[in-house]
């Protein structure tokens, strides 16, 4: 039968689940979520904690001195029941406080529902996540990151940042340094590679995706921002592209495929990523659209044309390439594999049989990648006529040597076929 232990257990987890649910459904109703998860269940949990404690930790042994120190106090139901009691309180009591914060701050609930859910499961993550969101806004609202850039060389601050994206990039950037301890500090592997080093190559990529994106949509004309296409850039981009991120992480940390996961519920999600990932490339598209018009900002030709061809690149390459692999039955690798499989340190392309993912980088990379040869040379011929023919060079041998990878990588042959 169960004890009294058992049932004051699952009283208290009762009482918690009220006040978590009046959080999360009834974020400013009357005040009601406020009081529930503010004070009162708080205050019912912390009553029972106390009581627990005056009786019997009299007899506790252990302590707090070492990790064996408090197993050992732990071992005493009463006094587990007690730590488990004094979770539930404080952690309920953290979860009114971040939505109280994040009313606040005028951040979105439907955007705190996912923290408030972290901090229900494992407290102290949900706390920095909602650190990683306010933070974020902040930067976006408060106008923070054009006070950065009036500190700056002169070049630099004459370039204008979509405030969004560049905010969600930053998150990013930072969500790189607990996946950076975590790889260093876990030794398991998933498929001969590192398990934090897919989520860590993602996070590094997205924000490198998110602050290129921030960099260009500025450069478009204000009626283009407004339209239906640029209002595309900000909210389709960056919530698909979290999400995948997040759950590349989840999988990660339970040492699990995130993608061709073949159970029931990884075929589901993996889906999911698959419309996620048509949509934030169909992004760069819209902006080459966008910059190819004649209201974007003046600047030279070719220039202008690099941005143009890098985006619309990204978005065909970047489509064409994604779902070659989404079909594929052997995942990103073609060919049978080998015992001894070399790949290439950190990205882990395959020196040995056909990989797709090289094609699928080059192909999201073109918005990076065009640009930068589009400066470089108008920076050295710095004539139209000329720097067009250059550029319309470079752009067709990069296509070519993506499609080169991609048909090397179907043949089974690595590395464009010359490896």
């Amino acid at each position: 039968m169960p004890s009294f232990f058992d049932d004051a257990f699952a009283l208290a987890g009762r009482l918690a689940i009220i006040g978590w649910l009046s959080l999360l459904l009834l974020p400013r109703w009357r005040g009601v979520s406020a009081a529930l998860a503010g004070w009162i269940i708080p205050a019912l949990l912390s009553l029972g904690y106390l009581v627990l404690i005056l009786v019997y930790w009299h007899g506790a042994e252990g302590g707090f001195g070492s990790l064996d120190a408090v197993a050992s106090l732990f071992a005493s139901k009463p006094l587990l029941l007690a730590g488990w009691v004094h979770y539930l309180a404080f952690d309920l009591f953290l979860g009114n406080w971040i939505l109280r914060r994040s009313q606040e701050e005028a951040i979105p609930h439907w955007l705190m529902v996912p923290v408030l859910i972290l901090t229900f499961l494992f407290g102290p993550a949900g706390y920095l996540a909602w650190l990683l969101i306010c933070t974020s806004f902040r930067l976006a609202s408060e106008d923070r990151i054009a006070r950065f850039q009036a500190r700056l060389p002169r070049w630099l601050r004459d370039i204008e940042i979509e405030p969004r994206l560049a905010a969600v990039a930053f998150a990013m950037t930072a969500l790189a340094l607990p996946t950076m301890l975590a790889l260093g500090l876990d030794e398991r592997q998933f498929g001969g590679v590192d398990t934090w080093v897919k989520p860590l190559k993602f996070e590094l990529s997205v924000a490198f995706y998110l602050l290129t994106l921030a960099a260009f949509l500025p450069l478009t004309s204000e009626r283009f921002r407004a339209s239906l296409a640029g209002r595309y850039m900000i909210w389709p981009v960056i919530v698909p592209i979290v999400l995948e991120v997040l759950y590349i992480a989840w999988r990660a940390s339970r040492l699990e495929a995130s993608h061709y996961n073949a159970t029931p519920l990884g075929t589901a999600l993996y889906v999911l990523m698959g419309i996620g990932a048509v949509m934030f490339t169909l992004a760069p598209g819209f902006l080459a659209y966008g910059l190819a018009r004649r209201d974007a900002a003046p600047m030279p030709p070719v220039l202008r044309w690099s941005l143009v061809i890098g985006l619309a690149l990204t978005c065909v390459l970047g489509l064409l390439s994604g779902i070659v692999l989404g079909r594929n039955p052997g995942g990103h690798f073609v060919g049978t594999l080998p015992a001894l499989h070399p790949t290439i340190p950190l990205l882990g392309w395959s020196l040995s049989i056909g990989d797709l993912r090289l094609a699928h980088f080059l192909g999201l990379h073109a918005l990076q990648i065009i640009p930068t040869f589009g400066l470089l040379i108008w920076l050295a011929i710095r004539r139209t006529g000329p720097g067009m023919v250059t550029l319309g060079a470079v752009s067709a041998a990069y296509t070519g040597l993506t499609v080169m990878a991609l048909l090397a990588a179907l043949d089974a042959r690595p590395l464009l076929g010359l490896g």
